[in-house]
């Protein structure tokens, strides 16, 4: 199924019009100039693994997903998992490092996987959240048009 036409398709669930909204498909290098509120969907050629959606989508992208930070998201940790047998077949190269060389050294792979990933990325004004009392609300249309794509795409690093 076509990544772009789903978006759009949940786009109008939710009551947003896709022409109000940046969509595009991007990879880790590119993205830093993305800070507003979306949704993005991790693929290749091959499969759709994670949808994930964020305030600030460069920051998410950036500071967890795409920098490994292992313990920052849970699509990083499912990401682990996914490449685990990877990281299993070269226990010789980082078995004798200490803990926080494995750690670093395992990052690198995820690093490595992550980059050869596409990233489709829809933003739009009506997905930030608002700010109440000084209190951050998470804009419910966000979560919303995330489960729709979840919904219509069955990545394979969520679960539904």
């Amino acid at each position: 199924m076509d990544i772009s036409h789903v978006v759009e398709d949940c786009l109008n669930v939710v009551g947003i019009d896709p022409g109000e909204c940046g969509l595009g498909v991007y990879d880790c290098g590119n993205v830093s100039g993305i800070h507003e509120a979306g949704v993005y969907v991790f693929f290749d050629d091959d499969a759709v693994y994670y949808v994930g959606e964020a305030d600030d989508v460069a920051r998410r992208l950036i500071e967890e997903h795409c920098s490994a930070h292992i313990g920052g998201s849970e699509g990083v940790a499912r990401f682990l998992v996914n490449y685990l047998d990877e990281v299993c077949s070269r226990r010789s190269e980082w078995i004798e490092l200490n803990p926080v060389d494995r750690e670093e050294y395992i990052k690198g792979i995820l690093k490595g996987k992550m980059r050869e990933l596409r990233i489709y990325i829809a933003i739009c004004s009506g997905l930030k959240d608002e700010k109440k009392n000084g209190k951050r609300i998470k804009n419910k249309l966000r979560s919303r048009l995330e489960k729709c794509i979840r919904e219509k795409l069955k990545p394979a690093l969520n679960p539904l």
